[in-house]
C-alpha cells in the first residue's frame, strides 16, 4: 500500500477546486445517526484523521483516504475512468453550537488510480483560535455514487500543552495516524513550540483490566498517574530526534511536566490491532466464559489447543466453530481500531458492547456523551447504552458506560447466543 502527502497532488494530476461556502449551515450533528462510522461491513472513506495546532490561530487537518474506495465512471465522450469527490468541513465551538466559525469545501477528481490500492493524504487549514475547544465536522462525499459520510472530530486548543500540539511522523516524514506504535518503529514528534528543546517522557507499565459487564455495580478501579520510569527526547527546530519504544506500555510525552496534558502513545503487541497469537486470543474470551473456564485456558500448556477446544465445544461442529471464530475476533480487531485509548480497544466499555452485541443500529454523539441504540429507536424492547466521556490525561477516547442492573438479562441472552 502506497501513501503520499497532499502537497504532491499537483504532480498526481489531481484537480483541486476550492469553493467557498457562502451560507452558514446550522450544526445538526447531534441529530445525525453516526452508526456508519462503526459498521463493520462499511469500508471507511476516511481511514485516518489528524489535527495539528500549528499556532494560536491556525490548526492543520490531515485526512487520509484510499482511492480504491471511490466510485470511478467514464465521463461523456471519454474512454477513461474518473473519480469525482469532495471534502468539506464546518467548524463549531461545540456539538451543541449552531454558529459556523469556519467552513470550506474542496472538490477533487482523479483519473490515475482507478482500481488501485493507493492512499492519499490531503491537508487543509482551519481557523481555530487559542484558547478554546471546537467541533470539526468533516464530510467526505463521493459525487459519482452520491454517498457521503460525516466525521466529527474534537479540536483541542484550551491549553498550551494539549496532545494536538504535537504531530507524529515516521522516518520519511509521513504522518502516523494511529496512537499505537510497534517495537521496531522509529518516529519523530513535531512540536507547535518551535523553541522546544526537550520532551519529557513517562513510561507506564500498568496492565489494565477488561471492562466489567454492563450490569456490574462494582466501583471502577482508580489508577495512579505516577511512575518511576522517566526519560527525555531532544528537540531541534520543532522536531524531536528519532524515538523508539521497544518495551510495551504507555508513553506520555510532555512539553511541561507541571500539567498532565501531553501526547500519549501505546506499545501493545506488534501485531496490534490484529490478534494473531494464541496468547492474544484467550483474554477477549473472558466476556464469554466462566471464571473457571477462563483460568483453565490461561493455565493451559497449549493455548492454541485450549482456544480451539473452547470454540469446538461451544459451536458443536467445526464449520460453525470457524464461523464463530471469524466473527468474534473480527469484532475484537475492529474494536482495537475504533476504541483504543489508554488500553486496548477490546478492553474498553465500548469495545465490550461492540464485541458482544455487534455494531449499533443508531449512534448519537454530543460533547460529553455517546449513545448507542440496538433495535428500533423508541421501541420498549430496544437497548440503549450511554457512554460518558471521562477526563483522562492519557486519552481523549476514554468513555465510561453508564451501567444498569437492567442490562443483566440482555447481556446473558447475547452471551448465550454466542455459546449455544
Amino acid at each position: 500500500m502506497k501513501s503520499k502527502f497532499s502537497y504532491t497532488l499537483i504532480s498526481l494530476s489531481l484537480t483541486v477546486l476550492i469553493l467557498l461556502i457562502g451560507c452558514k449551515v446550522a450544526n445538526k450533528i447531534t441529530y445525525i445517526n453516526l452508526s456508519q462510522l462503526y459498521a463493520s461491513d462499511n469500508s471507511p472513506a476516511i481511514s485516518g484523521l489528524r489535527v495539528f495546532n500549528e499556532n494560536d490561530s491556525i490548526s492543520k487537518v490531515f485526512v487520509r483516504y484510499n482511492m480504491n474506495e471511490l466510485t470511478y465512471k467514464i465521463p461523456n465522450g471519454k474512454t477513461y475512468q474518473k473519480a469525482f469527490y469532495s471534502l468539506s468541513y464546518e467548524l463549531f465551538s461545540s456539538y451543541e453550537s449552531d454558529e459556523v466559525i469556519d467552513s470550506n469545501v474542496f472538490v477533487l477528481t482523479d483519473s490515475l488510480y482507478y482500481n488501485q490500492d493507493f492512499e492519499i493524504v490531503f491537508d487543509f487549514d482551519i481557523h481555530a483560535a487559542f484558547p478554546g475547544n471546537y467541533l470539526l465536522q468533516v464530510t467526505f462525499r463521493d459525487l459519482n455514487s452520491l454517498n457521503s459520510t460525516i466525521y466529527p472530530e474534537d479540536v483541542y486548543k484550551g491549553s498550551p500543552d494539549v496532545a494536538q500540539n504535537f504531530l507524529l511522523v515516521n522516518e520519511a516524514d509521513e504522518i502516523i495516524f494511529n496512537d499505537w506504535i510497534k517495537s521496531t518503529s522509529r518516529f519523530s514528534i513535531l512540536c507547535k513550540n518551535q523553541n522546544q528543546q526537550k520532551l519529557f517522557i513517562s513510561h507506564h507499565t500498568d496492565v489494565f483490566p477488561i471492562a466489567p459487564p454492563p450490569f456490574s455495580t462494582a466501583s471502577p478501579p482508580v489508577y495512579s498517574y505516577e511512575t518511576k520510569n522517566h526519560f527525555t527526547a531532544n528537540v531541534q527546530n520543532g522536531k524531536s530526534e528519532l524515538i523508539e519504544l521497544p518495551v510495551a506500555g504507555l508513553y506520555h510525552f510532555q512539553a511541561d511536566t507541571s500539567t498532565r496534558y501531553g501526547l500519549t502513545l501505546y506499545r501493545f503487541h506488534d501485531d496490534y490491532p490484529n490478534v494473531t497469537e494464541a496468547e492474544q486470543l484467550i483474554p477477549p474470551l473472558r466476556y464469554l466464559t466462566t471464571l473457571k473456564e477462563y483460568k483453565t485456558m490461561l493455565s493451559s500448556e497449549d493455548p492454541k489447543l485450549a482456544v480451539d477446544n473452547f470454540w469446538l465445544e461451544t459451536a458443536g461442529n467445526e464449520d460453525r466453530a470457524v464461523e464463530l471464530i471469524k466473527n468474534y475476533y473480527s469484532r475484537v480487531e475492529y474494536s482495537n481500531w475504533l476504541f483504543s485509548s489508554f488500553k486496548e480497544g477490546w478492553k474498553t466499555d465500548r469495545g465490550m458492547i461492540y464485541i458482544i452485541f455487534g455494531p449499533p443500529q443508531t449512534v448519537y454523539r454530543k460533547s460529553n456523551i455517546e449513545t448507542w441504540i440496538y433495535g428500533e429507536q423508541g421501541n420498549r424492547v430496544s437497548l440503549t447504552f450511554d457512554f460518558i466521556k471521562a477526563y483522562n490525561p492519557f486519552s481523549d477516547q476514554d468513555f465510561i458506560l453508564q451501567r444498569q442492573a437492567d442490562f443483566k438479562n440482555s447481556w446473558y441472552i447475547a452471551v448465550d447466543y454466542w455459546r449455544r
